[in-house]
């Protein structure tokens, strides 16, 4: 059968026995649905071994029971942490096993499946239209549609825009998309759409400049953010404070009087520890990319998200 590039990319990082168990996988399959879940779970990085077994836990369900299985709903349970939350809506292996799921890899054929390619990481991650978020087959027409096989990239599945995006230019593939003009109201946003069902509310704040936050204080609220399971998105530049990346902060770890952050840059696909006195004195970061040296902005949830 064709399959979508995007997944493709994937498996072409497996081994050719991978692979065949892929094509018997999609053969075996009892819907179109159910195909779609286990092509998410491939582009969500699990292992030739993991897939297996998430599709053999689907084989026997109906199209709704596949569905209700790997769907967080609205009213999930307080204690899942937003970045569940977040990765659950494009990983349906992951909803799965939060929601009690469990699957029994083969260690025969549970070999790693190999990462995809920086510029396809674009992906999946995007606001979905809430009429796209009750109908996964439409969902993922819609996400396949979206595709660009030759840069690497997604459309977004969002009819409309906030208006703070709808003025962002396009930037060239490989560059930072430009900064919008309202840019205090870039991650407040999308984030106040994806988080108002959890009680989340967000400000963006400018780091050390005329009416700004300082960066110790700003890194202080985020710390008591990520405690309580919050990820930080940021904007980060160089020492000369122009924009050049987006990062997320996922956790913070502490020893003795030394604080260390936890940042994920997507574009690039890295995560790494930085240690706070670096983040403050904008010194050399553990990225490949050493440019980027200093946190320019950053979305703080509202103390009543906390």
């Amino acid at each position: 059968m064709t399959v979508p590039d995007e997944v493709q990319a994937v498996l072409d990082g497996w081994s050719a026995r991978g692979r065949k168990i892929f094509q018997e996988l999609m053969e075996d399959a009892s819907s179109e649905l159910q195909q779609e879940l286990v092509q998410r779970a491939i582009l969500a990085g699990h292992t030739t071994g993991e897939v297996h077994a998430f599709a053999d836990e689907l084989r026997g369900l109906s199209d709704d029971e596949c569905f209700a299985a790997c769907t967080l709903d609205d009213d999930a349970p307080e204690d899942y942490t937003v970045t569940q939350l977040l990765r659950a809506e494009s990983d349906p292996l992951f909803a799965f096993e939060l929601k009690g799921g469990t699957l029994t890899p083969n260690e025969e054929d549970d070999a790693p499946s190999a990462a995809l390619p920086a510029q396809r990481r674009e992906v999946m991650d995007a606001p979905i239209a809430r009429e796209l978020a009750a109908d996964p087959v439409r969902r993922a027409k819609e996400q396949r549609a979206g595709f660009n096989a030759e840069s690497g990239g997604f459309r977004s599945m969002v009819a409309s825009k906030p208006a703070a995006l709808a003025a962002t230019p396009v930037a060239p593939s490989g560059a930072m998309p430009a900064m919008p003009a309202a840019a205090g109201r870039l991650f407040e946003d999308l984030l106040g759409e994806a988080t108002r069902a959890l009680g989340v509310s967000w400000r963006e704040v400018e780091l050390d400049v005329p009416g700004g936050v300082p960066i110790d204080q700003a890194l202080q609220q985020a710390a008591g953010a990520l405690q309580r399971g919050i990820p930080i998105p940021c904007v980060i530049g160089n020492a000369q404070g122009r924009p050049l990346r987006y990062l997320l902060v996922l956790q913070t770890s502490t020893s003795g009087t030394n604080r260390a952050f936890q940042l994920y840059e997507p574009f690039s696909q890295e995560l790494v520890w930085a240690n706070e006195k670096d983040l403050l004195s904008r010194g050399e970061l553990p990225f490949d990319n050493k440019s980027l040296r200093r946190l320019l902005r950053m979305a703080l949830p509202n103390a009543r998200g906390l």
